[in-house]
């Protein structure tokens, strides 16, 4: 057995025998596996002796996930090799060595296990031979059914530096990793590797991974979100993320405080007749509404006389019109007569007075019950009443930086931490409006809200395009990433001027980044169709996972790593916060998988006012097979042809979007494009078939949207019919490129069908 210490560990070499990694856990929960007191006691006591790694080997497993290193285990008699955690094979596989297939037997294991300082294990497994071997490995890893393929840093990245996000189960050569977010492992392979999806399970999910080199490595490391990127509350075996399109209007940037209520029915009138079938469906009032300063129930739930008809008609109003309300809510408590008089439930100071800081006024001791059943309980109880289906928590960070923290002592005190009373208040919230209303904590990165809010606003007000790439890593991993609002129309409030040029590349790069996804300009802009054509193609965003396992501009997480937080109190934005501003990556990639077809988005952005030149993508960068692609960009709606190797990007222009479809090329008519969305199929092909020259499948569309579907002509081939839900439909040639378009006259599915005919030779 190996004992691991706080630094780099021994190693050790077997040959054909079992490998122990560190058996030390943090808790073994013997009570969840339904034994009394006694029987617990004696399973500890086993486990000081002897590590859970015996129970691991008769099935059992505890509902957390230990701590701890896998067995490694090569085979005595065949060349076979495994890697068990939780008693169960993360990697299961066969090796061969170039030439004598006896050579197997000369093949070494060693591994060496690390141990951070946060207990973070880092496990190390090395297959080697002599110098003239080149080995090669076949496996099988298994995961839970929210594993999925991605890559670590590497030189890829140098080569070509994008931000990359998968739709399904990525498929792409970059690819070097698998990460399962139930368990909270990462498994990663060399740069010689090649992992592809084989199952797509509902309890499971299987990777073929293949090996080659002289000396193979794979790396294994547990908990590797908690541990190894420092987020102690990121416990995901038990909670999951929220899998829906966030895609709505919020009223802050549009209107900050002075807001009436006719300004919220004329925006939830305008987005239920222009944009609901679009995806866009929240309604959230940001502030503005609220009767009073106080903090109290009464202060939330009776309005001021902005809003004359008050909380539970705006919400029925809203819903009425097939969309969701959302709601501004935060911690703030500012009654100081009320905080005189219930001083017990309420953070004090050295002196014993009510502890005041800026912003927050006087923070709520969420580890005292009757304050938060008396003043947080009903708030949130009356509101979710109400039907409001969405609360965005404010202030979050004033009462934790700038009245909890700096009075670490008071909760010591009490025999408690100011992380946990903290998170009681959010608990409680999460409790009252239940497990199906959106809650996004506000603002800047809060790893205290994780498991409890569903998003997090990552920095401070404003529109913030550098946030997204600051934490690609945890999007739909840990949280959902919100960049504040997104105004499309930015109003220069010194000129009394919009300004333009920005109304595409904001909403696609959310949508793109996969976040949230909530417009924030006057019902005005949207009344105005010529400000829409990017809004209604980034929306609904479509529910990704990280492509990459790390972050395209790590400052902030490696931050957070460190263990550095704010020290200089909430109102300042913090070494973890991210930022708003900064130079944005211009490459942008979605990996989409779908049952039929696979296919790849990349969309180049240009953030800068000056214009930028083309740039030749190879293929093999963006992590690509060696093959013949058809490329296809969205917005100018134009085929640039079939490539081997590369093909070149023009040139943008200032704040210009494109939007690439790359397709491997058949032999045969296959779809290009199709004119919904970004996603160029990805959020509204159902079903694709191809079957005795007929293309025939399905299609999720918008009433009076044209919608087009672009098909690649093989040479030979032309189209004899066409049809959306049994009418004939509009074909327009040009170039082997067929566009067949059709008015829907419902939101909703249709079935189509494409007929070809093939010239004889």
């Amino acid at each position: 057995m190996l004992h691991a210490t706080t630094s780099l560990c021994s190693s050790y070499t077997v040959n054909r025998v079992t490998a122990l990694g560190d058996r030390r856990v943090g808790r073994f929960n013997a009570g969840s596996f339904g034994y009394d007191k006694g029987m617990a006691s004696l399973l500890k006591l086993a486990l000081s002796l002897v590590g859970p790694g015996i129970f691991m080997s008769i099935g059992l497993t505890s509902s957390e996930p230990p701590n701890v290193g896998a067995h490694v285990v090569l085979g005595k008699d065949k060349p076979t090799f495994e890697i068990v955690y939780e008693g169960q094979k993360v990697l299961s596989g066969k090796f061969s060595v170039d030439g004598n297939p006896d050579q197997w037997k000369k093949v070494q294991l060693k591994v060496d296990q690390e141990v951070g300082a946060r207990g973070e294990i880092t496990q190390r497994i090395v297959l080697a031979g002599t110098s003239t071997m080149k080995l090669h490995i076949d496996s099988k890893v298994e995961g839970s059914e929210q594993a999925f393929p991605a890559e670590t840093n590497s030189p890829a990245q140098d080569r070509f530096k994008l931000v990359r996000n998968s739709v399904g189960l990525s498929r792409n050569l970059r690819n070097n990793a698998i990460y399962d977010r139930k368990r909270d492992w990462m498994l990663e392979t060399g740069t010689e590797a090649s992992i592809k999806p084989i199952s797509d399970g509902r309890s499971s999910r299987a990777f073929a991974c293949t090996l080659s080199g002289k000396e193979l490595q794979v790396t294994f490391r547990p908990r590797y979100y908690q541990k190894h990127k420092n987020l102690t509350y990121f416990r995901p075996w038990e909670h999951d993320v929220w899998k829906g399109s966030i895609t709505g209007w919020c009223s802050w940037w549009a209107y900050f405080d002075d807001i009436h209520e006719k300004d919220v029915e004329r925006a939830s009138q305008v987005f239920s007749d222009k944009l609901k079938d679009f995806g866009y469906t929240y309604i959230q009032i940001d502030d503005g509404y609220q009767g009073g300063p106080g903090g109290l129930p009464k202060d939330w739930l009776h309005t001021n006389d902005k809003f004359p008809s008050g909380l539970e008609h705006l919400s029925k109003s809203i819903s009425s019109k097939g969309l969701d309300p959302a709601l501004w809510l935060n911690v703030h408590f500012g009654d100081v007569d009320y905080v005189n008089s219930h001083l017990d439930w309420f953070i004090t100071g050295r002196d014993g007075k009510a502890f005041k800081g800026p912003w927050i006024d006087y923070g709520l001791d969420g580890s005292v019950k009757a304050a938060l059943d008396t003043i947080v309980r009903p708030t949130y109880q009356a509101i979710h009443k109400m039907g409001w289906k969405y609360v965005k928590v404010d202030a979050l960070r004033h009462l934790l930086y700038d009245d909890s923290y700096p009075r670490r002592e008071y909760f010591t005190a009490k025999g408690t931490t100011a992380e946990d009373a903290f998170r009681n208040y959010l608990k409680v919230i999460r409790q009252e409006v239940g497990a199906d209303t959106y809650m996004l904590a506000c603002w800047g990165v809060l790893p205290e809200v994780i498991g409890i809010a569903d998003a997090c606003r990552l920095g401070g007000d404003g529109f913030g395009p550098s946030t997204l790439q600051q934490y690609t890593s945890w999007n739909n991993v840990v949280w959902r990433n919100d960049p504040d609002h997104c105004d499309v129309k930015p109003f220069d409030r010194a000129t009394g001027k919009y300004l333009d040029g920005e109304e595409k590349i904001r909403p696609v790069l959310v949508s793109m980044a996969g976040g949230q996804l909530l417009l924030s300009d006057k019902p005005e802009v949207y009344e105005n169709d010529a400000n829409l054509e990017g809004v209604k193609r980034s929306s609904p965003v479509m529910f990704t996972v990280p492509g990459q396992l790390y972050d395209f501009d790590p400052v902030k997480t490696d931050n957070l790593k460190k263990g550095l937080r704010n020290d200089q109190g909430g109102a300042h934005s913090g070494p973890i916060d991210a930022d708003q501003r900064g130079e944005v990556c211009p490459w942008w990639m979605l990996d989409i998988n779908q049952r039929f077809e696979s296919w790849t988005v990349l969309t180049r952005m240009n953030w800068h006012t000056t214009a930028m030149p083309q740039q030749e993508v190879r293929f093999e960068e963006v992590g690509l097979p060696d093959d013949t692609y058809s490329v296809f960009e969205f917005w100018s709606k134009k085929y640039l042809g079939e490539f081997h190797g590369s093909f070149t990007a023009g040139a943008l222009d200032a704040k210009g979007v494109a939007t690439y479809a790359i397709r491997k090329t058949l032999s045969r008519p296959q779809i290009l494009s199709t004119s919904r969305h970004i996603s160029q199929g990805g959020v509204d092909l159902v079903s694709v078939n191809w079957s005795a020259n007929v293309l025939s499948g399905e299609s999720k569309v918008v009433k009076n949207d044209p919608y087009s579907i672009f098909i690649r002509l093989p040479e030979g081939f032309t189209v004899q019919a066409a049809s959306f839900g049994g009418h004939s439909a509009e074909v327009r040639v040009e170039d082997q490129i067929a566009e067949i378009k059709f008015l829907p006259e419902a939101t909703g599915p249709v079935r189509w069908k494409f007929e070809f005919k093939m010239a004889k030779n």
